[in-house]
């Protein structure tokens, strides 16, 4: 479970879905574009609910973990849907926030020594 901290508030959904969203944000903000999307959200007990997050270059979102839950929220649609997003406007590429350029994943590791992946897109769901 991951939390999505939005502002002051912050809420809980799953790792796939929190990944897909930050991921989608930073790809918005990149290109000056917003967007709002609905998460699926549990809150402390456990319920179900939904949050409407209006994401654009203004936005300042951050990932937490959070307590892993048995009813941790999945949404396989939603996690593709915001990545096919986050291709359209360009979200494959990862941005040096410390230099403002924007690098590929060969360009990456070149540039860097770095064996690791690049991460461009969010983490599979855990298979039940």
């Amino acid at each position: 479970m991951k939390y999505i901290v939005y502002g002051e508030n912050r809420v809980m959904t799953g790792d796939a879905i929190a990944e897909a969203v930050i991921a989608y944000a930073a790809a918005l903000g990149q290109n000056g574009t917003t967007d709002i999307v609905d998460v699926p959200t549990s809150d402390e007990h456990g319920s179900a609910a939904t949050a409407e997050l209006l994401l654009g270059p203004a936005s300042q979102l951050m990932i937490e973990t959070a307590p892993d839950d048995e009813l941790e929220p999945e949404d396989e649609a939603l996690v593709a849907e915001l990545v096919r997003r986050a291709a359209a406007v360009g979200g494959a590429r990862f941005v040096d926030a410390a230099s403002g350029s924007s690098v590929d994943e060969e360009e990456h590791a070149a540039e860097s020594g770095d064996d690791a992946p690049l991460r461009t897109r969010p983490p599979e769901p855990d298979a039940p």
